[in-house]
């Protein structure tokens, strides 16, 4: 099998495509994630844009921030301050609370009155907040809403949806001007319900629940989610190619030690293999007896015994002398 089939079969095989599926599935779903995590970081980025531009901004003319009292909030219009020439409606029955608002980590309830401006049309206004009695079931001590001809300057706000629920008498679960109007006999005609208003100002001053904070402007760690998400998509098609990688690798050390083990020219002991016996001019096999240390040939290629380290007598001279001269 050459190289390249062999490779072939690695790629092919029912393991690497079923890991290329599982790569697949796990990158998109990471990719899923990070794009996720970059809508929200781009919907707050976008959405502290507008309270940077409009929060502190001057105040306008109702008629001008809501030319239709029945349209949509734009979301470019959230938190316009708006001044308003009028009167609250101080009927006991107009004022409405709206339950479940936190404030500083405790739950309490939001001070809703209608506010009828001059021209004809109401907007409803949150005043501020108040925290719940003793047994959580009513505001405790609410401030009175002031009576008379004010000017009253509010931040508009999306309206909150419907909430199916029915609340108890003089309470409101959601901001919801259609329903709040509905419930207190109000013309829905004449009343802004795409919006109400939260309380910035009023003049003459009066006392007022507690008022509410300035919204959170911080783009939270949406962005380096993404990124991370982004990130873990890129490892598994990493830890894929790496796995690919150490196979070709394995496969490479294989061929190369099958190769090495079927060298030409070499026997089982490894020893080059004998010279033809057909060739006249080769040389004769060197014998595998090894020579023994100290030993001398002879005319005859006969092996002399080796000298011995210590001194030899004159004795053992002549005897030795003698046995050469009787051999033939």
């Amino acid at each position: 099998m050459t190289d390249r089939s062999a490779r072939r079969r690695i790629l092919l095989s029912r393991d690497t495509l079923l890991g290329l599926v599982v790569v697949l599935l796990l990158a998109a779903v990471c990719v899923s994630l990070g794009l996720w995590q970059y809508g929200r970081f781009e919907d707050k980025r976008d959405r502290a844009a507008v309270i940077e531009e409009n929060y502190d901004a001057s105040a306008v003319p109702l008629a001008e921030a809501m030319p239709d009292p029945a349209a949509p909030l734009p979301d470019a219009q959230v938190w316009t301050p708006v001044e308003m020439q009028g009167s609250y409606c101080t009927n006991p029955g107009c004022v409405l609370y709206v339950r479940n608002r936190q404030l500083g980590g405790e739950v309490g309830f939001w001070q809703l009155v209608p506010f009828r401006v001059e021209d004809g049309t109401t907007l409803m206004v949150v005043r501020g907040w108040v925290p719940e009695d003793a047994d959580a079931s009513s505001p405790a001590d609410p401030a009175p809403v002031p009576e008379g001809t004010l000017t009253v300057t509010a931040r508009l706000r999306t309206a909150e949806p419907v909430l199916d629920r029915v609340p108890p008498e003089g309470q409101a679960h959601s901001v919801n001007p259609t329903q709040i109007a509905s419930q207190l006999g109000l013309d829905t005609d004449a009343a802004v319900i795409g919006a109400f208003g939260e309380l910035a100002q009023e003049e003459p001053a009066a006392d007022r629940p507690q008022p509410l904070p300035a919204p959170e402007t911080g783009l939270g760690p949406h962005l380096s989610y993404a990124f991370q998400w982004w990130i873990f998509a890129l490892f598994f098609p990493g830890a894929l190619i790496f796995r690919l990688r150490r196979q070709f690798q394995d496969l490479a050390a294989e061929e190369a030690e099958a190769a090495a083990g079927a060298s030409p020219g070499a026997d089982e002991d490894g020893a080059p293999g004998a010279i033809a016996a057909s060739d006249p001019h080769a040389a004769a096999p060197a014998s595998r007896t090894p020579v023994r240390s100290g030993a001398r040939d002879t005319a005859d290629h006969r092996p002399r015994r080796a000298v011995r380290a210590r001194r030899r007598g004159q004795d053992e001279e002549e005897e030795d002398a003698l046995i050469d001269q009787q051999q033939p």
